[in-house]
Formats: structure tokens, sequence, C-alpha cells
């Protein structure tokens, strides 16, 4: 689409009072950049980036409206200590002609008696709504604690409007302590909060009265939605939530934010996360019981959300991870400039490493999310001749910030195409958005000014023939070879080699080795309808993933019925197939035409060993220094590029 075909995405529309400049909403997503609740330089960075990108409205993360329900890196909104933060951030993202509204979010738990304690309705375990698991019931809210935490509510938006915050959401979806209200699943009450909808919805409305007696009937609030929640039994139903929408409207909500709620493997397969824009039917739903805007979310982009405001399912578009990946996303797409979109490729690690990594969120393909202080790209002080060795996601990272900065960049790559194993990591199931992020990194390369050469394999004579200033190696890894009987067999093959077409394989597979590799391997083959048996050392596949990830791809293994057999080594490789000795000491020979290899790599640093004495500065970046990642291996040509 040109740019003239995104009219209506850039139209301004009011929220009440509030007038936005387009519909272009970033909603909220947390970040743990946080500390001890307050707003500090990391928050603000964060946030002015995208205000300065286009967006239209940015509503900050979920903010615990008490210091009672304020988790470790959650930003506070319960004590007036937290308002100068805020007024900084207002200002950053006002400096750019963007709203900014806040997220109350009470998740569910409190701090009592020193310790976090799960909250809900009723004291009964719910797990598809993630209540009362690990065997501890919750503890059920009585009335005055219920008042209690309306008040709270209450308190932090008269804060948020004082710090000059353009609006305040109420988080009423997801898993979270207002939804597990709406939900029959989690609340079981027999008083006023519980038992018929009105009474479910109670809590609800009274935080909203109660926050707009607060601060006066112009100031806008609207509550995000669960319209509907997908496998749970007696979950929230779209025929409910159409009921309670002109509810909250009438309480005061000058808008609704139209999301869901999935239990389990609902979270990752259809008509979830995987299918684009796959809730813009229930935005569309809502829309037909009430007037005020509706914005829908849901691996949206502009393309997908200029369709939704076009054919009236919505009135805002929400845009999240995509602008995680690029800030500047809005402007881009305003001026035309689609080939500069950085594509979001649904990896969900900004989701995944929030709560197991310290590090707050990270973007596979955007190095500088969470840094956009600290890591900016700036010229270079120094003129240099710079030649990048291997064009796969660490070397083709390194030569675009490099030539961004001012350096002469060649890129040398042996194959005849850019990628690396990128091009391979695209086959699998539900890998797919990888290749648009590939086919922008080669654009922004030429962009950039970077001489390419295809087809050239670089060694270290003719490197010190072109006398570079600075050479950065990313040759990416080696395949490791397990020590066993038979491996060099005519019927061994790596998983890179079947991948890449270098190698054949049969009908009956066994692939060695249960990490990403070998399971994406795996699902690729399965569903080519190969028969496939996948052994591992360790007590679970697929252990090198986050969990949602790992969910979405054991469901696909197991609808292509891929065998996963776990705690067994390989003890010999054979014509016939693989000898394995399970946990229990017992022998079984596993027939078998191919035999894959997918045991990881190792480094690649031969090379630089070599080249350190012949030029004046040598890096190895990516595989070639540590197996990783695509994001270790963006983040390591980015940063190395920023050190040249």
């Amino acid at each position: 689409m040109a740019t003239k075909d995104y009219k209506m995405i850039f139209e301004p529309i009011n929220i009440g009072k509030m007038q936005l400049k387009n519909r272009i909403v970033m909603p909220p997503m947390g970040t743990a950049y946080s500390e001890a609740g307050m707003v500090g330089s990391r928050t603000i960075d964060y946030y002015e980036a995208r205000a300065k990108g286009g967006t239209g409205l940015i509503i900050v993360e979920g903010t615990a409206p008490g210091e009672r329900c304020r988790g470790v890196h959650q930003l506070g909104l319960g004590d007036d200590k937290y308002i100068p933060g805020w007024e900084n951030l207002v200002k950053a993202v006002h400096k750019h002609d963007a709203k900014i509204a806040v997220q109350l979010h009470h998740a569910g738990f409190e701090i009592r008696d020193g310790n976090f304690v799960q909250v809900a309705p009723s004291a009964i375990s719910s797990p598809g709504r993630m209540i009362g698991i690990g065997g501890r019931l919750p503890h059920e809210l009585t009335v005055a604690e219920i008042e209690d935490i309306i008040q709270w509510f209450a308190e932090a938006t008269r804060r948020a409007r004082d710090a000059g915050v353009d609006g305040v959401e109420i988080h009423g979806a997801h898993q979270y302590i207002v939804a597990s209200f709406l939900s029959s699943a989690s609340n079981k009450r027999e008083d006023k909060y519980g038992g018929n909808l009105e009474n479910k919805t109670r809590f609800l409305i009274e935080i909203t009265e109660t926050m707009k007696a607060a601060v006066g009937a112009d100031y806008p609030v609207w509550p995000r939605l669960n319209v509907m929640e997908y496998g749970i039994e007696n979950g929230i139903t779209i025929e409910e939530t159409l009921q309670v929408v002109p509810m909250a409207v009438a309480a005061g909500s000058c808008a609704i934010h139209a999301s869901a709620y999935a239990a389990f493997s609902h979270v990752t397969k259809a008509p979830l996360p995987d299918t684009p824009a796959f809730l813009i039917p229930l935005a569309e739903e809502v829309k037909k019981v009430t007037n005020v805007p509706v914005i829908t979310v849901g691996r949206l982009d502009h393309e997908t959300g200029e369709k939704a405001l076009r054919e009236s399912k919505a009135d805002l578009v929400a845009i999240g991870r995509r602008l995680i990946a690029d800030p500047e996303l809005p402007n881009k797409v305003a001026k035309g400039k689609f080939e500069d979109i950085n594509y979001c490729i649904g990896c969900m690690e900004c989701i995944e490493r929030l709560g197991r990594r310290g590090e707050g969120v990270i973007c596979t393909i955007n190095a500088a999310t969470g840094h956009e202080g600290d890591r900016r790209i700036r010229p270079a002080r120094k003129k240099k001749k710079v030649m990048v060795v291997g064009g796969g996601p660490a070397g083709m990272e390194t030569a675009r910030v490099a030539a961004i900065r001012g350096f002469n960049v060649t890129l040398l790559e042996k194959d005849k195409k850019l990628g690396g194993q990128l091009n391979i990591a695209a086959l699998p199931p539900n890998k797919g958005d990888i290749l648009p992020w590939l086919d922008y990194m080669i654009a922004q390369l030429k962009k950039a000014g970077v001489e390419t050469h295809l087809g050239v394999e670089a060694t270290p004579e003719l490197i010190e023939e072109e006398k570079p200033d600075a050479v950065i190696l990313a040759l990416g890894g080696i395949p490791l070879k397990p020590a066993v009987p038979g491996i060099d067999g005519s019927n061994v093959v790596t998983a890179q080699d079947v991948l890449f077409g270098k190698a054949q394989a049969g009908q009956n597979i066994v692939i060695i080795g249960g990490g990403l590799v070998g399971c994406d391997t795996a699902h690729y083959l399965a569903s080519k309808g190969k028969k496939i048996i996948i052994i591992e050392i360790l007590k679970r596949v697929a252990m090198d993933m986050g969990p949602m990830a790992r969910r979405r791809l054991l469901d696909g293994l197991r609808a292509h019925q891929v065998a996963m057999l776990t705690e067994v080594t390989c003890e010999e490789i054979t014509e016939e197939g693989v000898k394995i000795a399970t946990a229990d000491g017992e022998s079984k020979m596993l027939p078998a035409d191919t035999v894959i290899l997918a045991a990881g790599y190792g480094k690649n640093d031969e090379m630089l060993k070599t080249l350190k004495e012949k030029v004046a500065e040598v890096f190895c970046v990516g595989d070639a220094a540590e197996p990783c990642g695509i994001m270790e291996a963006v983040r390591d040509g980015y940063l190395t590029a920023l050190a040249l």
C-alpha cells in the first residue's frame, strides 16, 4: 500500500476530551525497568523514543495503584513520591506531540506479613486463570479489602492527573484481579461482588466511579477487558462482555480496549498469537454495543490496522511488539518509507525473557530497546576501513551500524546470498516472520553503503591484502559431533546441511539433540511427511527456549506425531539406525534411513588467532565467538560496531 492508502490511521480522534493526532496506540507492555517503583531515565528514554517515532497515544505499562500490590520492578503510583518521575516522563512524551496514559494494574498479589500472597475474589483453585497454582489457595478478599483496593485506584488516578498524565486505563483483562472478578471461573462469591453478571461487574464499576469522583468527570478513564476467555471452563464469554461494556460506559468509561485471555496451549495456537489481527473480530462486536472509541489489539501493524479502521471494526489500533522492534514505525509509514521498517519477527523473546532475566524488556532485532540513551548510533570520530566476514545476523548488524556511523564497510559472504542461518531458521512452521526482517536487513545494508561481495570465501591472505583497519569475523559456529561410534557414517548428516538442501534425508529419521535446532528441524521435516524420532539426554526437550515459544513448538511436534525420547544416550550409529540406552539401562535400536546431528555448535575462532598478528583491530562476533541465538548475535554485532 502507498502512503496515501494510510489515511484513517493518521486521522485525529478524541478519547473523551483527550485529542490524539492519530489512531496509533502503544499498548501497555511491562518493561521491568523501574527501580523501587520510580520512573527513571531508562523508562523515559524508552517511551520518549516511541513518542518521537510518531505514536499518537502511549499507554504506559501496568503500574501498581497501591504500595502493597507493587511488584519488584513495577512502576508505582501508590504514593506521592512517584509524582516527580511521572512529571518528567510526561514532559518527554508531550515534547513530541503525543499523549500519554497509564494503565493501573493490580496483578492479584499483595504483600502480607512481608511476603507476596495471591489474592482473589474466591479462595479456589482456577489453574486456567493462574489462580491457586502450586497447591496454595489464594486469600479471598473481604469487602473491606475490596474497598481499600478501589481507593488505591482512585488515589493513583489523582496522582497521575497531578503529574500531567492525559488519561488512565484500568487493567481489567488477562489473568489479573479485575478480570478475576469478571470471570465465573475464578469468582464464586455469594455477596454483592459475585453471582450474577451485574454483581461480578460491580468491582470494575466501583473502581471506575471512584476514580472519576477523584479527578472529575472530564478526565479520561477506560478499561482494558477480556472480551472473551479461551480454553477456560466457565470463562468470560463474549455475550457477557457485551453486557459489561454498556455498564462500564455508564459508569464513566470513555473508551474500551478490547483484549482477550487464553489458558494453556490456547495461548500459542490459532486463533491466538500466531494469527495476525486475531482479535479484531472481538473489537468489532464491542463496537456494536457502544459509541465510545474501541481500541483493537493483537499482532497488528499499519496495514491490518488501517483495514480494521476502514471497515469500521475499531476506532484505534494498538501496535505493541512492532513498536518495541521499531519505535519509528508510525513516522516511516507516514513518509512511505516501508523498506526502512524493522519488522518484528514474532519470536516472543520480549515477553519470554522479561521474567527469566534481570535486564528488563529486550528485543531480538533491536539491540537499542531499553538502551535508547546509552546505545545511540553516533558518527565515528575517525574514519576506518572495516571488513566484515560473514553475512549472518551478527555480520549484517555489524556492517549496518558501522556504515551508519560513517565507516567504509565491506562485507564478504561465502554463500550466494546473505542471511546465514536465518535462511534455514525461517523454514519451520511459525518462523516465516524472519524473512521480512531479513529483507529489511539486506535493504539497509545497501542503503547504508555497505559494499557486499557474495560467493567470496575470505582467507587471511585476502584480508591482509585489503589492509583493513578493523576486521569483524562473523563466520558462524561449527556443528558439534558427539563422540559416538558410527558418527561419520554415510547416513549421518547435520541439521544445517539438511535445511540448506546440501544433504538429503530419508523417510525415517532419528535426530540426535532435542534443543531448539533439533526440534525446529523435526517440526520442519515432519510437516513434509517424514517420520521423526528425537533423542535427548536431558529430561525435557527444547529447554533452551522460553515457555510460550516452547509450548507452541511442542504442540506442533505432537500434532505431527514426532516421537520425543528423553533421558537417553546414543551408544552407536549403524546403517540400520541408532542404538540408544534408556535411563533404566535398557538398550534399544531405533531404525532410521537418516541420522541428523543437532547437538549444538562450537565457536569458530581459528581465523581470529591468525589475524591478531596482522590487523590492528580484530573482533569475533555471533556464533563464531560463542554459540548463541539471533538476539545475542544481533546485540553482539551492534555493540561491536559502536565500539569501533
